[in-house]
């Protein structure tokens, strides 16, 4: 029943000293009564290692080291006092979740909160922090109803006692269900003090607790049992002297928190009639600093604001430089140079990984990057953090799978499902490659099936219906169809052996859920789902397989996670199994269990880095210690309010009376200790550094102890650490070979030197032994070779050989005009989707295109209705036009994008559009078919082989043959004077225009050929040779009216015609235009239907769009000649990454092909091929030139 304390500064050896007396009895008494260390459970496994490797002390049992949390396993374990179920923090978690849901209507301040992200987290906690501060439901009740009833409003300010009664009303619940059946992490220390003093274990035990700053009051509580039951008990707390209740420093002093520790446990053992024996203080200079003067002044000074610059030497041991202060540009440069730093200290010094340790204070900021940054120069490292077990694929399976049996088989969860590989057949004798190669190929055809059931817009119910799936993609607004082939059926076959893969365990977890009457049933319905899926054989084999690829943390992460997910079905059971609850309630319920997880994995190796933060990791026996990210609000850090108590309130709560943990302003002041921790760590070096930017390059100030350290170590130059190592010759004093610490890292490093050398810039030397050293290795010489092939990357893409170019299209090819016009925009575009059929992921939904061919199908089976029915358009009235609109987007409406328009109320409200826009077409389309004499005599009119009219063909100068094929929306006929008079009316969905300039450059072609084709085969076509007449697009829309002014029916009429006048060429004769809009014959001025105006002389004013009859020859032979050049480069195997600029017009812009071609203006060679406006005249002047029409091959002839 005795206490005594080993006190001293960092570094003095209070941990051997507490080491060395356990060996000592070891020595004496092998097997005599149990000798406890007792040290944070992060601190456990360098402790014990710390004690079992002592040289000559061989194997033991009487010593352990124990956690506060193991010792209570241990001695529940003797007293019998396991009978309760243990819970950790996803059970209450889930409890908690249910409490809040259920009682929502009873709560005030919770209700809105209950589904907040990490609401239900800080709840948790801030209970067990009442536990932790012996803050117990009565005693909580207690201090509320005080308040609420105190006569003194003073005593009731500022307290917010609506969310006190809510903590309550939760509180009380959750005590009572767990006090009856459960043990939790809180309650164990509760329940460890009440056993003690009747353990025969901790009577004879002899007890040192090591590596604590301070306890909580439950901890306290257990460490005033063991000083009554226990032989003995030392406890050794890192401060300068010895301290008593009078004389405890004041708070801004660095060691006040280890001091009030001392001050309070002093107390404890009076008040327990406990001896306390006379404290062990370690005094002179630390050992840890023997041989490093200048961490020896680090550890004296920080204690002081205005601390002596050092005057000692400059190096420590080896010659190494011990304080390093360092900036970097920003946090990856930062981790590389911290990396490189350590990968010399081993290659260099003989050191060890196990030697060094990272530590930083803001581990989101830093973690990741430092573990793909060790990665990469090979350094193995720990991570000293608990994972979450959200990203593994088991958990993905269990949380997708709850969300497809609750969400009715939403396709995203059906697929998340898919993507964890967990519901692939298992073939247990496959070997590790061909498991892999068979996991390949299905997740290749698992893409195949996304792709089909995105397209076919699968979903729903559809996924578990019994008939096969023979869903067509795409639209089928043809009147002709063919018939499934056999490719088909293989193909609807493949997808329906997909779909059974996929449907059989999910619609088995669907059924059991639903079927089950208790949560209880519902966690046997998961339990078996994973079972069927051999997830636990599937968790075993990955192991396995990343234990044999070398990487450990993988393999355990593996090998923990089916025991986690397993308990947690386990505590759903126990805590809730006799409930009822819905499965929407039951999906909340497991995902508010699984985010709160954590697997605490063991150091796989001895030797590697320990990576940790300053309030949580224990390094153990350090040389070298980097402390990363020293920058202004991050070390000292300023704590972040993220609890379910405000700051204030917190404070509020202490002033009247109810202890919780220490609030922001005690955390702040006790930064500074925990600095102090960190800095006094290693016992060779210290490296500081902190990142002058952060990310998004916003940039960030040092920490105030950069400064400090600047004015203790005035000599250490502060260095500066770049992204990549500097360009031009090497500076004096500067290491040649710092950035060559590893062949790949040098490699890439030595490209950026190379490619500033070939700009002319002088490199250092050390680059070319770099390089040397390479081509003298076979194993990088390549590697090399590649990197200088990279170096020379101009992105241009040489043209295809000619026996590829023939392979890949053909000795004839057939071509639409579209597709001209997409070479003329890029050639490698028109490469990429014609030559290698590359295309965008096909996705359940109305495009642009889509609505585009409704419009087009819908005016031509109205124009051909009327054609069977011998009715003119122009005799029907408005309601006629609606009333045979709304029929035809009807019947057309299904065979859209399987049914899409019928899919939802959403695409119901757009049918119900799409039936007003091409009502309104047919109105106007109405109103031509009146004012003027051309018909239809054409509607949806193909040219091309096994079509109304031949294709155009062409000769090609290399040999190979052309044949341009298409379809035409309309050609419209008339008679006059001149003969017969064609035109070509293309219906577009968006506002489209003709321009000569696009003509010229090719970037226009396709009207102008389909006038070409009608004018070509027109005598076989209708008996008689044609004019042209001109070239119009109908733009299909449902304008918006808007004036200030209210309108009469008539002038809205009139401001609709305007609205919907036709654009394009026309011919340049006044005859033919009054075809067109009859009004003319008795007016002058702006037609209301095409874009030409007429002088009161009959001639034509300056903006219209006309063209005279030899011009209309000169545009063919011209279009012609474009068309056969184009063809020519294409069979040439032209691929030029070489896309077209036009003022802010892009070929770019809307282009799915810039993730393959990776055009970027600032590589060389790459560059827009820039198109200049020009005029009319010039146009005119430049398709004179071109070739008679004439020149192209009638199929006719």
């Amino acid at each position: 029943m005795a206490i005594r304390f080993i006190l001293g500064r960092s570094g003095s050896g209070k941990t051997s000293r507490c080491l060395d007396d356990i060996r000592e009895l070891l020595r004496r008494e092998p097997d005599g009564p149990p000798l406890v260390l007792l040290v944070p459970e992060q601190a456990t496994f360098q402790a014990e290692h710390a004690l079992v490797s002592t040289p000559g002390l061989g194997g033991t049992i009487r010593a352990q080291v124990l956690s506060f949390r193991r010792l209570a396993f241990r001695i529940m374990q003797e007293a019998g006092g396991t009978a309760r179920v243990h819970i950790d923090d996803s059970g209450k978690k889930m409890l908690l979740y249910e409490l809040l849901h259920r009682y929502a209507d009873e709560l005030a301040e919770f209700r809105a909160s209950s589904d907040q992200m990490g609401f239900i987290d800080r709840l948790n906690r801030m209970y067990g922090e009442f536990r932790r501060y012996c803050i117990t439901p009565e005693r909580l009740e207690q201090f509320v109803r005080g308040a609420e009833r105190s006569d003194d409003p003073a005593n009731g300010a500022g307290l917010p006692i609506g969310k006190l009664n809510d903590l309550l009303f939760v509180y009380k619940r959750f005590e009572e269900r767990l006090s009856n059946h459960y043990i939790d992490s809180e309650h164990l220390l509760t329940k460890l003090a009440e056993l003690l003093p009747a353990s025969a274990y901790a009577r004879e035990a002899r007890v040192w607790i090591d590596g604590f700053y301070g306890f909580t009051p439950q901890e306290m509580q257990v460490i005033g049992e063991l000083m009554t039951c226990s032989r003995d008990v030392a406890v050794s707390l890192c401060v300068d002297r010895d301290y008593g209740a009078s004389d405890v420093p004041d708070e801004l002093d660095l060691f006040h928190p280890t001091a009030r520790t001392l001050v309070r446990l002093k107390r404890i053992a009076e008040e327990r009639g406990a001896a306390v024996e006379p404290s062990v203080t370690l005094t002179g200079t630390p050992p840890r600093f023997a041989r490093s003067p200048k961490l020896a002044h680090v550890e004296r000074s920080l204690e002081f604001r205005g601390a002596k610059p050092f005057g000692g030497g400059v190096s420590g041991p080896g010659g190494t430089a011990e304080i390093k202060l360092v900036a970097a540009v920003n946090r990856r440069a930062e981790a590389e140079g911290v990396a490189r730093e350590i990968v010399r200290l081993v290659r260099d010094e003989g050191c060890r990984w196990r030697d060094v340790a990272v530590t930083v204070r803001n581990p989101e900021s830093y973690a990741d990057l430092l573990a793909v940054t060790f990665a990469d120069y090979g350094i193995p490292f720990f991570l000293d953090k608990k994972r979450s077990v959200l990203h593994h694929p088991v958990v993905e399976l269990i949380r997708s799978g709850l969300e497809v049996a609750a969400g009715n088989w939403r396709n995203d969860a059906v697929f998340r499902c898919v993507k964890t590989d967990l519901l692939f057949p298992l073939v247990r004798d496959d070997d590790a490659a061909s498991s892999a190669a068979r996991t390949a190929r299905l997740r290749d055809a698992m893409c195949r099936l996304e792709n089909y059931v995105l397209a076919a817009g699968i979903q729903g119910s559809r996924w578990t219906e019994t008939r096969d799936w023979t869903y067509r993609v795409g639209s089928m607004l043809d009147d002709v169809q063919e018939e499934s082939g056999s490719a088909d059926e293989r193909f609807y076959a493949e997808m329906n052996r997909l779909r059974r893969i996929v449907v059989k365990p999910l619609a088995a977890l669907e059924e059991g859920l639903r079927e089950a009457d208790s949560v209880r049933g519902m966690a046997e319905a998961l339990y078996r789902f994973l079972e069927s899926v051999d997830a636990p054989a599937k968790l075993e084999r990955w192991s396995r397989e990343c234990l044999a690829d070398g990487r450990p943390e993988q393999a355990r992460e593996h090998a923990q996670v089916w025991g986690s997910v397993v308990d947690l079905l386990d505590q759903i059971v126990e805590v809730l199994g006799d409930e009822t609850l819905s499965l929407e309630r039951f999906a909340g319920l497991v995902d508010a269990g699984l985010e709160s997880v954590r697997l605490g994995l063991v150091p796989p190796s001895l030797d590697q880095v320990l990576v940790g933060t300053m309030d949580r990791t224990r390094s153990g026996a350090v040389r070298h210690m980097f402390v990363l990210g020293a920058n202004d609000g991050v070390l000292p850090a300023k704590p972040e309010e993220d609890g379910v108590l405000s700051e204030p309130e917190r404070e509020r709560l202490t002033e009247a009376g109810l202890e919780l943990a220490e609030g922001s302003r005690r955390k702040l002041l006790d930064e500074p200790f925990l600095l102090y921790a960190a800095l006094t760590t290693p016992s060779d070096s210290l490296w500081i550094s902190y990142p002058l930017a952060d990310e998004e390059g916003k940039s960030l100030l040092p920490s105030e102890i950069v400064k400090r350290f600047k004015t203790m170590f005035p000599t250490v130059k502060e260095r500066l650490l770049a992204t990549d190592p500097p360009v031009g010759e090497q500076a004096p004093g500067e290491d040649p070979y710092e950035y060559a610490v590893r062949p790949d890292k040098a490699l890439s490093h030595l490209a950026v030197q190379l490619r500033q050398w070939m700009r002319g810039v002088p490199i250092a030397e050390s680059w070319w032994d770099v390089y040397n050293w390479m081509c003298a290795r076979p194993a990088w010489r390549e590697r090399l070779r590649r990197t200088l092939r990279s170096l020379l990357f101009t992105n241009r893409e040489e043209p295809l050989p000619a026996p590829l170019s023939r392979e890949l299209y053909g000795e004839l090819l057939r071509a639409s005009v579209s597709r001209m016009e997409r070479f003329v925009a890029c050639p490698f575009s028109q490469f990429a989707s014609h030559g290698l059929r590359l295309a965008e992921r096909r996705v359940y939904r109305l495009d642009a295109p889509d609505i585009g061919q409704l419009f087009h199908a819908a005016l031509s089976r109205i124009a051909l209705e009327l054609q069977r029915e011998g009715v003119d358009w122009g005799a029907l009235s408005a309601d006629e036009c609606f009333e045979r609109a709304s029929r035809v987007v009807d019947e057309l409406a299904p065979r859209l994008q399987g049914e899409i328009l019928l899919s939802s109320k959403r695409y119901g409200y757009i049918a119900r559009k799409l039936k007003q826009i091409v009502g309104r077409a047919s109105v106007v389309l109405g109103v031509h078919a009146r004012r003027g004499e051309f018909v239809p005599i054409g509607l949806e009119v193909g040219f091309g082989p096994d079509q109304p009219l031949p294709p155009l063909e062409f000769e090609l100068d290399n040999g190979c043959r052309m044949q341009i094929v298409g379809r035409i929306d309309r050609v419209d006929r008339a008679d006059s004077e001149k003969g017969v008079l064609l035109r070509v009316i293309d219906y577009k969905s968006s506002d489209t225009s003709l321009r000569l300039a696009e003509v010229f450059y090719g970037m226009s072609l396709q009207m102008l050929t389909y006038l070409d084709v009608v004018l070509t085969h027109a005598e076989r076509w209708i008996g008689a040779k044609a004019t042209p007449a001109g070239v119009l697009y109908f733009h299909v829309h449902n304008p918006l009216l808007v004036r200030k002014n209210a309108l009469s029916p008539e002038e809205a009429a009139a401001q609709m015609l305007k609205r919907f006048k036709m654009k394009g060429l026309v011919l340049e004769d006044a005859e033919t235009v009054r075809l067109m809009d009859g009004s003319l014959r008795e007016r002058s001025g702006h037609s209301e239907l095409v874009p030409v105006a007429l002088k009161t002389d009959g001639g034509f004013q300056k903006v219209s769009s006309v063209v005279t009859e030899p011009q209309w020859d000169k545009l063919r032979g011209f279009v012609r000649k474009t068309i056969r050049r184009i063809g020519e480069e294409i069979t040439d195997g032209c691929v030029d990454i070489r896309p077209f600029r036009m003022g802010p017009k892009l070929a770019c812009t809307f282009c799915p092909y810039k993730p393959v071609c990776q055009f970027e203006p600032l590589f060389e060679g790459n560059d827009y091929r820039k198109l200049h406006r020009i005029d009319k005249d010039t146009v005119w002047q430049t398709i004179g030139e071109a070739a008679p029409a004439s020149e192209a091959h009638n199929s006719d002839a």
